[in-house]
């Protein structure tokens, strides 16, 4: 039992629900694609755009006010050409924690792990300064495995106020973004060197809060400023005393070295190719003021960066769904630049960061990805409308004959455009068909039905052998409007079953056929046949009828004492047949129409040849149908000149 084809409203619900699931999966795979891409940033080496966009979103940042709480002491080039080449003697320190006694903590970024043979008292001297001063943090060295410290020599060790760890920990870069303050635990005893310098400063409130905030052990460093932000003098001038010790009064110092190929430096988000490196001991004090005003750039779990991930991307789709697809290109720019700025505004301003590049790749993909669904639904619909439409048309499918439904999508729309112009001469030619037969069918019927309503009225005196061919006549008309009519059609929806034909026996066929109605106008017909036959595959009935029509067209149309020519020139591919009259030539209006159905030229003249204007198009199909071509070219009162162009085959063995 053959499946009713859908109405079109049925087929237009059928479409908007398949373009609805499509939706619905197109949202839930990015949904899960974007989560996915969250759980697995690292695996995937995402973190590392993540980075990218966090450098450029700090070093945009607007500048800050110089720090108050922290000053640095550099051992800077001034200091080397003063006090002598490095290492510099012990007693050199507790000359500068001679003038700091003010300060609030004094933090030496400076590993005593050796002992100087050469200067063996310089370690009490330092260590007796130290103990005085009782306010000095001194750096250790942490383990790789976080499981021991490496301390100072024992007599500055048992000096210090408070000993950390100075390790630092940039990311794969290589690139200093953030400080791990303690190792596991608040109560773990290996502590940082900026906790130690707070210990040792007895500031316990910022020791306290530091230790025991929910933001853990390891801390994004929102750096203050690139690097000199912070207030910086020179080492030998604060020991020779051109440094006030006002200056330092209730401040953290830290003593640390910051001379070319002296020191440690690293990038940081805010390195540029003029300043491309921090001096470590600047680091610290960027994580030392911090720390004192609780400064930090906070970060959510991985779940929560999920859904800031995931919203961006199913807006975007909400909005791919209800907009067309420029409104819907704006709406994607507009969100992925909401997601720059919003994430600069959040790290900026409100000190959090959430990784944007899972939300910029999920909002970038929406785009293409939905359009790329859609589209295809769509086309699959009008694929299967197309393949219906060949299914239930035969002259669709003959003309669509060879095209495939798997293309590119410019094909593929290339191919819809010629599907429509074939539905639309169908449409035009069903019009043609209707004002056919209710004008040029009715008008005989209507004719002889006049003649017998005046015959039985007694209106009109005429004998009964003139009313008789009257009525043959109009009958006659009407049957040969039905013939050409049912002819035409049937070409057009007849399968054929081509078979190899001698396509000079068909000519001569023709011509001689012809013969009988060009005596009657002392017409000659001439055929040049070719030295070698010519092999066409071909239904022999309708070709031969074809060229039959091309030939009476040219003798009904040709005035006495003319001629007609059919000349066959051919290579290894094709053929090609022209037939060539003297007669009255085709309209130059009306060339561009003549292979039309119910198109004719010379309606307006006067005792010219009647006909239905179904000639040509029959013509014109056949040709057609066997994968040919026809042209005509036509000069009114010179001729009219028909070319054929059929594809040939070898001579069959």
């Amino acid at each position: 039992m053959e499946t009713p084809i859908p109405t079109g409203t049925s087929r237009s619900a059928l479409l908007a629900g398949h373009i609805k699931r499509d939706w619905w999966w197109v949202t839930i795979c990015l949904v899960v694609f974007c989560v996915l891409l969250s759980l697995f940033r690292d695996e995937l080496s995402l973190q590392r755009l993540d980075l990218t966009i966090y450098d450029f979103q700090s070093s945009t940042a607007p500048s800050l006010a110089k720090p108050t709480q922290t000053s640095l002491i550099i051992i800077d080039d001034k200091s080397l050409d003063k006090v002598g080449y490095w290492p510099w003697r012990r007693v050199e320190y507790a000359r500068a924690l001679d003038f700091l006694g003010q300060a609030k903590a004094v933090g030496l970024d400076i590993v005593f792990q050796d002992h100087n043979p050469s200067h063996p008292t310089d370690e009490s001297f330092l260590a007796y300064f130290i103990a005085t001063h009782g306010r000095v943090a001194l750096p250790s060295i942490l383990s790789k495995d976080q499981s021991y410290t490496i301390p100072p020599i024992e007599t500055l060790a048992e000096a210090a106020a408070a000993i950390g760890y100075i390790n630092v920990y940039p990311d794969r870069d290589g690139v200093v973004r953030r400080s791990q303050l303690y190792t596991s635990f608040p109560e773990d005893p290996y502590l940082h060197f900026v906790p130690a310098l707070l210990k040792a400063g007895n500031d316990t409130a910022s020791l306290d809060q530091l230790l025991n905030s929910p933001l853990g052990p390891t801390r994004l460093i929102p750096f203050l400023g690139r690097p000199g932000h912070f207030d910086t003098y020179s080492f030998s001038d604060v020991v020779e005393g051109k440094i006030s010790p006002e200056v330092f009064k209730d401040r953290y110092v830290l003593i640390g070295a910051w001379s070319s190929g002296l020191g440690d430096f690293y990038p940081t988000p805010l390195s540029t190719s003029q300043l491309p490196s921090m001096s470590g001991v600047e680091i610290l004090a960027n994580v030392l003021e911090n720390s004192l005003n609780d400064n930090w750039i906070r970060m959510f779990p991985v779940w929560v960066n999920a859904l800031f991930s995931v919203l961006p991307t199913v807006f975007i789709c909400i909005v791919l769904r209800l907009l067309t697809p420029q409104r819907a290109l704006i709406s994607t720019v507009a969100v992925v630049s909401i997601v720059i700025v919003g994430n600069w505004i959040l790290l900026n301003m409100l000190a959090i960061w959430v990784p944007p590049t899972i939300a910029l790749i999920g909002s970038v993909l929406s785009y293409p990805v939905w359009y790329w669904r859609s589209q295809e639904t769509v086309l699959r619909h009008i694929n299967h409308e197309i393949s219906e439409l060949r299914a239930h048309d035969p002259a669709l499918r003959l003309s669509l004959e060879g095209s495939s439904t798997h293309r590119s999508l410019p094909e593929r729309l290339s191919h819809l455009h010629k599907a429509i112009e074939l539905l639309r001469e169908a449409q035009q030619r069903r019009e043609e068909t209707l004002r056919f037969i209710s004008h040029d069918m009715r008008a005989p019927q209507n004719s002889i039905l006049a003649l017998i309503e005046m015959r039985r009225n007694k209106t009109l005196e005429i004998d009964t052998d003139n009313m008789l061919n009257r009525v043959e006549s109009y009958a006659s008309t009407t049957l040969e409007l039905v013939d050409n009519f049912m002819d035409l059609a049937r070409v057009e929806a007849m399968e054929l079953e081509f078979e190899p034909v001698f396509l000079n026996d068909i000519l001569v066929e023709v011509c001689d056929d012809a013969w009988i109605r060009a005596q009657s106008k002392n017409i000659r017909v001439l055929f040049e046949e070719p030295e070698h036959g010519v092999w066409v595959n071909a239904f022999s009935p309708l070709l031969k009828r074809a060229l039959s029509n091309l030939v009476d067209n040219a003798i009904k149309y040709s005035s006495e004492n003319t001629q007609i020519q059919c000349v066959v020139q051919h290579d290894a591919q094709h053929v090609i047949l022209t037939i060539k009259d003297q007669g009255w030539g085709i309209p130059e209006k009306d060339l561009p129409t003549i292979f039309q159905a119910f198109k004719r030229a010379h309606t307006d003249q006067k005792n010219g040849p009647t006909g239905s204007g179904l000639g040509l198009a029959f013509v014109h199909t056949v040709i057609l149908r066997h994968f040919g071509q026809i042209h005509v070219s036509s000069k009114e009162h010179i001729g009219t000149t028909f070319t054929i162009k059929l594809p040939t085959i070898p001579e069959p063995v």
